[in-house]
């Protein structure tokens, strides 16, 4: 099984700044969800997967189809 979009978009992020962008990433993504910081990394991971109503928050955020975000 290959990387999602969703795993490609963290692994893109910068990993050095004022605040690390994939910590921060992470953050807002929790916080539009209301979930944890953790479960938001069990995403990435792909160890779960959002379910539809959190997909079309993240697809709305990041503007990308949900399809092409959890393939």
């Amino acid at each position: 099984m290959g990387k999602s979009k969703f795993r490609e978009i963290y692994d893109a992020l910068p990993t050095r700044a004022a605040k690390a962008p994939k910590t921060a990433w992470v953050e807002n993504l929790a916080e539009k969800c209301m979930v944890s910081e953790q479960t938001v990394r069990c995403w990435v991971y792909g160890t779960q997967k959002p379910d539809a109503i959190k997909q079309s928050i993240i697809s709305r955020e990041l503007g990308i189809p949900a399809e092409e975000l959890f393939s």
